[in-house]
């Protein structure tokens, strides 16, 4: 890439990095699922099979993202976060994946030790 045209996306990326803290804001205290599995010794792809298999996360068939099952969103597990990149075709596309709050790295720690309950969480009214 040449410099001219690295000064040509600079605006660009600029939007971009204000757009992805935008979208991302409340999350900084969350943990990504690597981290989580990690902690775990297990692989983040192991961890979201595993969340997957329980019920507790599913992957949405338009887009191939991992999203809370409905019975778990809303009970303060996780939030949102967004990744922002160019595809082939050169489209900005935007990545939507959970980060786990301090509930739900607990939760999914007890789900995985066998110390949590495995059915469907119950919302408090």
């Amino acid at each position: 890439m040449t410099q001219e045209e690295k000064q040509m996306m600079q605006p660009t990326q600029e939007f971009i990095r204000k757009l992805q803290r935008k979208r991302n804001a409340g999350t900084e205290n969350c943990m990504l699922s690597s981290d989580l599995a990690r902690e775990m010794g297990i692989t983040a792809p192991d961890l979201h099979h595993y969340l997957i298999d329980v019920g507790f996360l599913f992957r949405e068939r338009s887009t191939y993202e991992l999203k809370l099952s409905k019975d778990y969103a809303g009970l303060g597990y996780a939030k949102t976060r967004s990744h922002f990149r160019y595809n082939k075709k050169g489209d900005l596309v935007e990545t939507r994946f959970p980060v786990w709050t301090v509930k739900g790295q607990e939760y999914i720690m007890n789900l995985i030790k066998g110390k949590g309950k495995k059915e469907k969480a119950t919302r408090k009214m």
